[in-house]
C-alpha cells in the first residue's frame, strides 16, 4: 500500500535502483498515462545540484531514465531541458549520457504502427525503406497484440552483437536487427522470414510478460511458440507447404529415436 502511493516518478527511480522490472515497467506505464503531471515531477526531479556530483550506485542510472521518458512524455519539453541542462554544471557521465540523448531531438520516427507506436530504423541502415514496410506488414498479422508496447527501434547488425533481436523488459520496446548494407535475391527473402519470426518472438515475451530477458529456457519455447503461431497466420501457404515437406523427416526422425531407445533397453 505504500509503494502504491508513493509518487510514481519515485516508484520508477525505485524499481531503477532495486533492478525490479515489474515496477518500473508498471511506474513507466503509468507516468506515460498522467501525462503534464508526471512531466512537472520530471522536470523538478532533473533540476538538482545532485548532476554536478560524482553519481554513486543508481544515480548513475536515474539521469538517463528520467530524460528517455520525458522524451517519451513531451518532446518539446524534453528539447528545453536539454538546453536548460547544458548551461549547467554536470558530472562528466552526465554530459556524455545528455550529448548521446540529446541526437533524440533530430530522430523522427520511420513510421508508426498500430496507430500510435513510433518505429525508429537507424540511419545507417541502407534499406530503411523495406525495413518499414516489412515491420508495418508484420503489426497487421491477425491476432497479434502490441498493446503497451511503447517503440520499435531497428539497429544495424553488428558481428559484436549476439542477438537477432530483443525485448527491452524495462519499456516494453521491442529491437530487431536489420543488415547495414542492401540484400536482395534469395538471401533477402530469408532475412525477412528470419526477422519476421524474431518479431513476433520478442512480442511473444512481452505478450506473456516475460521478465528474465531469455535467460529462462521455458519462456524462450513459450516465446517461439508464440512466433509459430503468428507465422501460421501471417503466411499460411508457407506454414502448409513447410508442413507438408517437414511431415516426412518428423516421421523418420522419430522412428530413428524410437529404434534407437529399443536398441539400448536390449
Amino acid at each position: 500500500m505504500i509503494e502504491s502511493t508513493r509518487p510514481v516518478v519515485e516508484r520508477l527511480l525505485r524499481g531503477i535502483s532495486t533492478d525490479h522490472v515489474e515496477t518500473v515497467r508498471d511506474a513507466w506505464r503509468e507516468i506515460l498515462k498522467e501525462g503534464d503531471t508526471s512531466v512537472s515531477q520530471i522536470k523538478k526531479k532533473l533540476d538538482s545540484p545532485a548532476w554536478a556530483e560524482n553519481p554513486r550506485g543508481p544515480l548513475a542510472k536515474y539521469f538517463g531514465v528520467l530524460l528517455s521518458i520525458l522524451d517519451e512524455l513531451d518532446p518539446s519539453a524534453f528539447e528545453e531541458e536539454v538546453e536548460r541542462l547544458r548551461k549547467t554544471k554536470l558530472h562528466p557521465m552526465h554530459i556524455k549520457t545528455l550529448d548521446i540523448l540529446s541526437r533524440r531531438i533530430l530522430e523522427e520516427p520511420a513510421t508508426h504502427v498500430i496507430g500510435q507506436i513510433p518505429v525508429f530504423v537507424a540511419s545507417d541502415i541502407a534499406d530503411r525503406s523495406v525495413v518499414v514496410r516489412n515491420i508495418e506488414i508484420w503489426s497487421k498479422t491477425q491476432g497479434l497484440s502490441l498493446g503497451n508496447v511503447t517503440r520499435v527501434d531497428v539497429i544495424a547488425r553488428r558481428p559484436e552483437l549476439d542477438y537477432l533481436g530483443l525485448y527491452n523488459l524495462f519499456f516494453s520496446g521491442i529491437i530487431l536487427t536489420w543488415p547495414a548494407n542492401k540484400v536482395s535475391g534469395v538471401k533477402l527473402w530469408w532475412l525477412r522470414l528470419d526477422a519476421e519470426f524474431t518479431f513476433y518472438h520478442e512480442v511473444g515475451h512481452h505478450v506473456s510478460r516475460h521478465i528474465e530477458g531469455g535467460q529462462v529456457a521455458e519462456q524462450e519455447r513459450e516465446a517461439d511458440e508464440y512466433a509459430r503461431s503468428m507465422m501460421r497466420n501471417s503466411r499460411p501457404v508457407l506454414t502448409l507447404i513447410g508442413r507438408t515437406l517437414l511431415w516426412p523427416l518428423r516421421l523418420l526422425l522419430k522412428r530413428l529415436i524410437a529404434s534407437s531407445r529399443r536398441a539400448r533397453a536390449d
